[in-house]
This record gives structure tokens, sequence and C-alpha cells, in this order.
């Protein structure tokens, strides 16, 4: 049973509250688990893939929501493999609906981007995971123009900056077949790096962590981010310890949603991370274009957003109360991240055999997959020589 997982790593508002905590997580762990979270979170993967099951969505995102609570907060080093476990819409309408004892909205419910995405490419590997590689003080005082909370915070052993990692899905269809192509050209995503002298990233590509890559089967790589040990940017989460990643900041160069995106990560098990997508709902920007005199325009709130109070703060910082929350933001969805020294745990049967790395791709060999193949190639020869030779004696003796 994992050690990373406890109630306490989550402060509720009362002893009832901390109870049905303790109850929710006790009742996963009772019920659900049958001594492996790959197994329990393919499980919740799959239905909440299905959009024949939306029914059952609510349920198993109080379940995530749970173990996300639960877990606990680390520095993460090296690369990931992941797997989208939820997508959900934002709820605009939140904060009115709450008042009516509800959950959610009626618009937000309708889920539309799960929808989608379920329809195309949930299980598809389109993300492959995450890369994250220590960062200097330079880079983070570039990348944030020296925002002075994140200078203050700024530690070599926590901080990280990271990319993602991105798959062409398997026999895509017409609109699968240009999913990865668009992310390249608007996210302008780089080809894999195959070695330390790899040029265009803004970090060390260590060799230790390019040879971990090679159970991850992906060709492309972009959509970057900061990251520290931090607090929980939703609310809801009573600022619970996170392993927080912010794609916001401008410098990064992110392009929409990622001007909205913060994800939040904890551990909840040996190699195995929960992390939840945030999205802003105010104050952010829907990209930036070019003026001819090269200046760049953002449409919207770039990220830090700063209101006319905020510049009399920082001229006069003593006394003022911080605003809560000015960004509205709000949990949506679940992903599971997977040290890649689990790898063949994590594309096993019972988990998630649709991302195990096809013939031709990186991590077919090296994970000895071509080896299996070659096995059950010579099996099924034997098998068809040992039929062929009993139809020939049978026809002798007939």
């Amino acid at each position: 049973m994992t050690t990373f997982l406890n109630s306490s790593n989550f402060v509720t508002g009362s002893t009832d509250e901390q109870q049905s905590l303790v109850n929710a997580l006790n009742d996963i762990l009772r019920n659900d688990y049958h001594g492996s979270f790959f197994a329990l979170l393919s499980g919740y993967q799959r239905i909440l893939a299905d959009n024949n099951q939306r029914k059952h969505w609510p349920e198993i995102h109080k379940k995530l929501d749970t173990l996300f609570k639960c877990g606990t907060a680390e520095v993460i080093s090296g690369p990931m493999i992941g797997i989208p476990v939820s997508i959900r819409d934002s709820d605009y309408f939140k904060e009115a609906i709450q008042f009516t004892g509800k959950e959610r909205s009626i618009m937000a419910n309708i889920e539309w981007m799960a929808t989608a995405w379920n329809a195309t490419y949930a299980d598809t590997g389109l993300w492959m995971g995450k890369t994250f590689e220590p960062v200097s003080r330079e880079t983070v005082g570039k990348k944030t123009r020296n925002d002075n909370k994140t200078m203050s915070s700024y530690d070599p052993k926590l901080a990280r900056i990271g990319r993602n990692f991105f798959r062409e899905p398997p026999d895509p269809n017409a609109l699968q077949a240009i999913g990865l192509p668009a992310l390249t050209q608007l996210w302008k995503l780089k080809d894999r790096p195959m070695n330390p002298a790899a040029t265009g990233f803004d970090c060390q590509l260590l060799v230790e962590n390019l040879d971990k890559e090679k159970a991850i089967p992906y060709s492309k790589t972009g959509g970057y981010f900061l990251c520290n040990l931090g607090t929980s940017a939703v609310p809801e989460m009573n600022g619970k310890a996170v392993y927080q990643l912010n794609y916001r900041w401008p410098d990064l160069g992110p392009v929409y949603p990622m001007t909205r995106l913060i994800d939040e990560i904890v551990r909840i098990d040996d190699g195995i991370y929960l992390g939840q997508l945030v999205f802003a709902t105010q104050h952010y920007s829907l990209g930036a274009f070019a003026l001819p005199n090269g200046q760049m325009v953002s449409i919207g709130d770039n990220y830090p957003y700063r209101s006319m109070i905020d510049n009399i703060k920082q001229i006069f910082p003593v006394g003022w109360v911080e605003e809560k929350d000015p960004y509205g933001y709000q949990n949506n969805g679940f992903f599971l991240m997977v040290d890649p020294a689990y790898a063949k745990e994590f594309y096993a049967d019972d988990a998630f055999p649709q991302l195990c790395p096809r013939p031709g791709e990186i991590g077919f060999s090296e994970l000895g997959y071509d080896q299996k193949t070659s096995v059950s190639m010579m099996s099924k020869t034997e098998n068809s020589n040992s039929s062929g030779a009993e139809l020939a004696r049978n026809d002798r003796l007939g």
C-alpha cells in the first residue's frame, strides 16, 4: 500500500470534513485498489474516455479529487511518461450555481471538451508526458522578467524548466492526422533531441535524462513551463502543497490555451504522480500578434495581470491585503505521469497497453518488445510448420 497517500496532506475546515476525506480515501483503497494503481487509474481513465459512460464521470472525478488532495508534494526531475485521464470544461457560472447547492452549472455539465477529446485523441497517445530539467537563476529571471515573488523563491534544488512530449497517433483518421502537424506549427514544437548537443532548448540536456527518455515513444517536444514547489492555485484546494508548473509567462512563448494553464502535481505511489489541469477563467491572453514595427500585442491580459491597484501596491507595498484568486482558477481535469523506470508496468495489458511503443518507434527495442515480437513470430512459424507436417502425415496415412 502506498505511503504517499494520506488525508493529513490536505487541510479541511472542520473535523467532519476531515473524516469525510478519510472515508473517501479508505473507500477507494478498499473497493477500487487491488494491488496496482496502474490498474486502478486505467480503469478510471477508460470510464472518463468513454462518452457512453458520462453518467459515471462525476463520481470518478470526485475519486480523482480525493487522491489528489491526499497526495504528497514532491520535486520532480527528469522525464515522465504521461497520459490525460480527463478533461473538463471551465464553469463560468460556478459562483452563481453554488448558491443553489449544485457543484456545476448546466453549461459546464455538457462537457463538450471531454466529449470532443474522447471522440478524437483520448487513447492515441498524442500527449506522452513531460520532462523536468535543471534551470538557472538567470534563465528564470529572463523568462519571468525578474518577477519579485518568483525570484525570491528560486532554489536550484526545487526549480525546473520543462517541456512536453507529443507523438503521432496510430493509423490516424483524417482529423487525427492533422493534430500533431497543427500543434507543431501553432506551438512551435521541435524535433526530439537525440543528444546533449541539440540546440534550441532553454536548459541543459542531461545525458541521464535523454537515456531515460528512451522508454517514451515521442517525436516532437515543446510547450514550455517553469516549475517549483508551491501551493495550489485552486481555491477549493485550501492552499494544498503541490509541485506547480506555470506555462503562462509570456517569455516562455505560450500559445492559447497554455496562456491560461497551470499544472499541479502530487505523488500517490512509487513512481506514480497525479496531476490536475488548472485553467484561468479571467485575466488571460488569447494570444499575441506582431505589429509592422515588430512590437508584440496581446489579445487579452498578459500574465501576470497588473491592475492599477497592483501598480500602486508596488510603490506602497505595506498595508495591502492580497486579492484572492484574481484569475478565477478552476480544475479542468486530471493527468497521470509515471517514472520511466516503471515503463513496462505502465504499458502492461492491465494498465495502458494502447500507449506501448510501436515497431519503429524509440522504446520498442529499448524495452525489449522487439524480442517478444520475434519470439511470437517464431512460435507462429513453428505452429504453422507443425500443422503442415501433421497434415502431410495424415495425408500419407489416408
